[in-house]
Protein backbone atom coordinates (compact mmCIF):
# COMPACT_ATOMS: atom_id res chain seq x y z
CA UNK A 1 0.00 0.00 0.00
CA UNK A 2 2.97 2.24 0.25
CA UNK A 3 3.14 2.42 -3.55
CA UNK A 4 0.04 4.64 -3.59
CA UNK A 5 2.16 7.55 -2.43
CA UNK A 6 4.31 7.53 -5.63
CA UNK A 7 3.11 9.01 -8.90
CA UNK A 8 4.08 7.75 -12.36
CA UNK A 9 6.20 10.81 -12.89
CA UNK A 10 8.21 10.15 -9.71
CA UNK A 11 8.64 6.48 -10.67
CA UNK A 12 9.96 7.32 -14.16
CA UNK A 13 12.39 9.93 -12.80
CA UNK A 14 13.75 7.41 -10.28
CA UNK A 15 14.07 4.73 -13.02
CA UNK A 16 16.01 7.13 -15.28
CA UNK A 17 18.34 8.15 -12.42
CA UNK A 18 19.09 4.53 -11.45
CA UNK A 19 19.65 3.56 -15.13
CA UNK A 20 22.08 6.44 -15.69
CA UNK A 21 23.90 5.57 -12.47
CA UNK A 22 24.12 1.89 -13.48
CA UNK A 23 25.62 2.60 -16.92
CA UNK A 24 27.96 5.28 -15.53
CA UNK A 25 29.31 2.80 -12.97
CA UNK A 26 29.67 0.13 -15.67
CA UNK A 27 31.60 2.48 -17.96
CA UNK A 28 33.90 3.57 -15.12
CA UNK A 29 34.73 -0.03 -14.20
CA UNK A 30 35.42 -1.05 -17.81
CA UNK A 31 37.51 2.08 -18.38
CA UNK A 32 39.69 1.21 -15.36
CA UNK A 33 40.19 -2.34 -16.59
CA UNK A 34 40.99 -1.12 -20.09
CA UNK A 35 43.75 1.18 -18.86
CA UNK A 36 45.30 -1.64 -16.83
CA UNK A 37 45.58 -4.02 -19.79
CA UNK A 38 46.41 -2.09 -22.92
CA UNK A 39 48.26 -4.92 -24.63
CA UNK A 40 46.54 -8.06 -25.89
CA UNK A 41 47.70 -11.21 -24.22
CA UNK A 42 47.12 -14.76 -25.34
CA UNK A 43 44.85 -16.63 -23.00
CA UNK A 44 46.59 -19.54 -21.41
CA UNK A 45 44.79 -22.80 -20.90
CA UNK A 46 44.84 -24.55 -17.55
CA UNK A 47 46.99 -27.35 -18.90
CA UNK A 48 49.51 -24.94 -20.47
CA UNK A 49 52.09 -24.17 -17.88
CA UNK A 50 55.18 -22.26 -18.72
CA UNK A 51 57.94 -24.64 -19.68
CA UNK A 52 60.84 -24.83 -17.34
CA UNK A 53 64.35 -25.66 -18.43
CA UNK A 54 64.42 -28.64 -16.11
CA UNK A 55 61.26 -30.05 -17.76
CA UNK A 56 61.76 -33.62 -18.95
CA UNK A 57 59.80 -33.30 -22.19
CA UNK A 58 60.85 -29.86 -23.35
CA UNK A 59 59.29 -27.65 -25.99
CA UNK A 60 57.45 -28.93 -29.06
CA UNK A 61 59.54 -29.23 -32.18
CA UNK A 62 58.35 -29.37 -35.78
CA UNK A 63 59.04 -32.60 -37.68
CA UNK A 64 62.24 -32.72 -39.69
CA UNK A 65 61.95 -30.98 -43.05
CA UNK A 66 59.01 -28.78 -42.02
CA UNK A 67 59.38 -25.13 -41.22
CA UNK A 68 56.98 -22.31 -40.46
CA UNK A 69 56.93 -19.36 -42.86
CA UNK A 70 54.72 -16.34 -43.16
CA UNK A 71 52.11 -16.39 -45.91
CA UNK A 72 53.57 -13.49 -47.87
CA UNK A 73 56.94 -15.27 -48.17
CA UNK A 74 55.45 -18.48 -49.59
CA UNK A 75 56.01 -18.86 -53.34
CA UNK A 76 56.14 -21.78 -55.74
CA UNK A 77 58.37 -22.17 -58.77
CA UNK A 78 56.59 -22.16 -62.12
CA UNK A 79 56.10 -25.45 -63.94
CA UNK A 80 58.69 -25.85 -66.67
CA UNK A 81 57.28 -27.55 -69.73
CA UNK A 82 59.70 -29.33 -71.96
CA UNK A 83 58.90 -30.17 -75.55
CA UNK A 84 58.01 -33.79 -74.90
CA UNK A 85 55.50 -32.91 -72.16
CA UNK A 86 53.93 -30.29 -74.42
CA UNK A 87 53.65 -32.81 -77.24
CA UNK A 88 52.09 -35.39 -74.90
CA UNK A 89 49.63 -32.83 -73.64
CA UNK A 90 48.66 -31.77 -77.15
CA UNK A 91 48.23 -35.39 -78.16
CA UNK A 92 46.07 -36.24 -75.15
CA UNK A 93 43.89 -33.14 -75.32
CA UNK A 94 43.73 -32.51 -79.04
CA UNK A 95 44.74 -35.24 -81.45
CA UNK A 96 43.29 -38.33 -79.80
CA UNK A 97 39.77 -36.92 -79.22
CA UNK A 98 39.73 -35.58 -82.80
CA UNK A 99 40.90 -38.92 -84.19
CA UNK A 100 38.30 -40.81 -82.16
CA UNK A 101 35.60 -38.47 -83.45
CA UNK A 102 36.71 -39.10 -87.04
CA UNK A 103 36.69 -42.87 -86.44
CA UNK A 104 33.18 -42.67 -84.98
CA UNK A 105 32.07 -40.78 -88.08
CA UNK A 106 33.58 -43.45 -90.32
CA UNK A 107 31.86 -46.25 -88.36
CA UNK A 108 28.56 -44.36 -88.53
CA UNK A 109 28.87 -44.01 -92.32
CA UNK A 110 29.75 -47.69 -92.67
CA UNK A 111 26.77 -48.71 -90.55
CA UNK A 112 24.30 -46.53 -92.45
CA UNK A 113 25.62 -47.50 -95.90
CA UNK A 114 26.31 -51.18 -95.11
CA UNK A 115 30.00 -50.61 -95.78
CA UNK A 116 32.62 -53.28 -96.14
CA UNK A 117 36.17 -53.65 -94.93
CA UNK A 118 37.47 -52.12 -98.19
CA UNK A 119 35.20 -49.10 -97.65
CA UNK A 120 36.68 -48.70 -94.19
CA UNK A 121 40.25 -48.72 -95.56
CA UNK A 122 39.36 -46.15 -98.22
CA UNK A 123 37.62 -43.88 -95.67
CA UNK A 124 40.52 -44.29 -93.25
CA UNK A 125 43.20 -43.19 -95.77
CA UNK A 126 42.55 -39.41 -95.38
CA UNK A 127 42.30 -39.82 -91.60
CA UNK A 128 45.64 -41.63 -91.58
CA UNK A 129 47.20 -38.81 -93.60
CA UNK A 130 45.82 -36.19 -91.18
CA UNK A 131 46.99 -38.04 -88.05
CA UNK A 132 50.31 -39.45 -89.31
CA UNK A 133 51.84 -38.55 -85.92
CA UNK A 134 49.84 -41.34 -84.29
CA UNK A 135 51.62 -43.99 -86.38
CA UNK A 136 54.06 -45.78 -84.10
CA UNK A 137 52.98 -43.80 -81.03
CA UNK A 138 52.30 -45.24 -77.59
CA UNK A 139 48.56 -44.74 -78.13
CA UNK A 140 48.47 -46.80 -81.33
CA UNK A 141 47.62 -50.03 -79.48
CA UNK A 142 44.67 -48.39 -77.69
CA UNK A 143 43.44 -46.90 -80.98
CA UNK A 144 43.70 -50.31 -82.68
CA UNK A 145 41.65 -51.81 -79.86
CA UNK A 146 39.03 -49.06 -80.31
CA UNK A 147 38.87 -49.82 -84.06
CA UNK A 148 38.55 -53.57 -83.39
CA UNK A 149 35.72 -53.05 -80.87
CA UNK A 150 33.71 -50.69 -83.09
CA UNK A 151 34.28 -52.22 -86.51
CA UNK A 152 31.27 -54.02 -88.00
CA UNK A 153 33.55 -56.69 -89.46
CA UNK A 154 36.40 -58.78 -88.10
CA UNK A 155 39.80 -57.17 -88.49
CA UNK A 156 43.09 -58.99 -87.87
CA UNK A 157 46.19 -57.79 -86.05
CA UNK A 158 48.14 -57.73 -89.31
CA UNK A 159 45.53 -55.48 -90.92
CA UNK A 160 45.63 -53.11 -87.96
CA UNK A 161 49.42 -52.90 -88.15
CA UNK A 162 49.25 -52.22 -91.89
CA UNK A 163 46.47 -49.70 -91.30
CA UNK A 164 48.89 -47.16 -89.80
CA UNK A 165 51.84 -47.89 -92.15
Amino acid sequence: MILHFFTWQQFLIAAVIFTVAWYAGFLLITAKNRTKTNKVERLQKEWEDELHEDDLIGANRLPEGISEVEAHTLDFAPKIWDETEEEKRETQLGLIPDLLQDLKTIFNILENENGTKDDFFSLFAPVKARYIVMSGSAQEAALNEFIRENALFPISDEELINLWN
